[in-house]
């Protein structure tokens, strides 16, 4: 038998005797999973490069958080852990896969909360779903008050996605929109760069559909998948130990990124408003 058959044949018998169908889980099972790919991702978890990275990078913005933080979009709000010393509220539309929030949205997003009424908003892979990005960020930028910091992430490279799904963005992109709201940028961090990105969303890809076989090409993609479905740790320690350097970078060296962390702030004396703070800044009041 030659080395492609085999590979073929073995994958065939890892999958026998497996139901064509299974049951959906319950949704409480469904968003506790979310919730623990998100907090404790392990290796071999489906997107565990990506949930590592942006862990880390959310981490190391939210270290220093102080005084009273909302969740902008909470849904399971995973990284509440992270706020050590600062008061984490959250908001979210009513209903679906998310936990009970302390601010029910409305259809378009807005929140009840007074102007000025937090000192940080955290907004982490909401912003590519949200029919009106921009008024999302103004939102954001009325709810912080002046001085207040916005930490957010969204995707650069990403298959389409949960439900509504609008946007991708690049650093330098994402970085002009939140200006245009009014922000002042101190930084934007790509996350999950180069190589490592790029065999993560292979390994997934066959995950997913298989890969056809034929010549060498098939050959080696059959054989990864294959690697991937009897060691499913294995591409997630290869991918740390080669690539490790690649969780996140800043600057124009690296160009291809599954995310994109936004550290932004509204300035010292803006009003609520950001059109108001762009005039100001045009007139030198």
């Amino acid at each position: 038998m030659s080395l492609l058959g085999w590979v073929s044949a073995v994958g065939k018998s890892r999958l026998a005797g497996r139901p064509a169908t299974t049951a959906e889980p319950p949704l409480h099972e469904v968003m506790a999973e979310r919730f623990r790919e998100r907090t404790k991702p392990r290796r071999g978890d489906w997107a565990y490069v990506h949930f590592l990275d942006l862990r880390e990078a959310l981490a190391e913005a939210l270290r220093d958080a102080s005084g009273v933080w909302l969740d902008y979009g909470s849904g399971t709000s995973p990284y509440r852990e992270l706020f050590a010393v600062a008061e984490l509220q959250t908001a979210d539309i009513p209903g679906g896969e998310s936990y009970r929030a302390d601010h029910a949205l409305d259809r378009d997003g807005n929140c009840p909360a007074p102007d000025g009424a937090f000192d940080g908003v955290l907004s982490t892979q909401v912003l590519e779903h949200v029919t009106d990005a921009d008024a999302y960020l103004r939102e954001a930028f009325r709810l912080l008050r002046p001085g207040g910091r916005l930490v957010l992430s969204t995707h650069g490279v990403w298959e389409e996605h949960g439900g509504q799904d609008l946007w991708r963005w690049t650093a330098d992109g994402l970085a002009l929109q939140a200006r245009r709201a009014g922000f002042v940028v101190d930084r934007t961090v790509k996350l999950t760069c180069g190589p490592r990105g790029l065999l993560f969303l292979l390994r997934w890809y066959g995950r997913d559909h298989g890969w056809p076989g034929g010549g060498p090409v098939g050959l080696v993609l059959r054989t990864l998948w294959l690697v991937d479905r009897l060691l499913p740790r294995a591409m997630d320690t290869y991918l740390d130990r080669a690539f490790g350097d690649l969780r996140r970078r800043e600057g124009p060296e690296s160009t291809f990124y599954l995310d994109i962390l936004l550290i932004a702030g509204k300035p010292e004396g803006a009003t609520a408003d950001a059109k108001g703070t762009a005039a100001a800044r045009e007139t030198g009041t």
